[in-house]
Formats: structure tokens, sequence, C-alpha cells
């Protein structure tokens, strides 16, 4: 075979084997996507309505919008 045919053959797998991955990674997302999430995990972070609040992190107020709300 001649270098050209090679090449060719190299990419026609690749981009084969690219799509494969892809349509791989796509049901898995649609299979992590259907599950329900369970609060029987005993996540600290969630309130109770469920929502992510931070845990480390303090917002941050500039020096001047603060002394405006005083």
């Amino acid at each position: 075979m001649d270098l050209i045919s090679i090449l060719a053959t190299v990419i026609l797998v690749t981009t084969i084997g690219t799509m494969i991955v892809g349509v791989g990674a796509f049901v898995a997302f649609k299979l992590r996507d259907k599950r329900k999430p369970s609060k029987a995990k005993g996540d600290e972070t969630l309130n109770l309505t469920g929502l992510h609040e931070p845990v480390f992190l303090t917002p941050y107020i500039p020096v001047e919008a603060s002394l405006k709300l005083e």
C-alpha cells in the first residue's frame, strides 16, 4: 500500500472511533440525566429547598456599596 491509502485508513478509523466515543458519551449523559437525585446521600450543602448554598465562600461586597447600604 502506498502512503496515501495508509493515511486515509488512519483518518477513517480515527473518525469512526471519535464518533463511537461521542455517541457513548451522549448515551452516558442521558442515562445520568434520567437518574433522580436522592437526599439519602447526606449532602450538607443542601438546604430545605434543595438549593446549593456556598460552604466556605462569602459574598464580596465592595466598600462603596456597603457604605450606600448603611
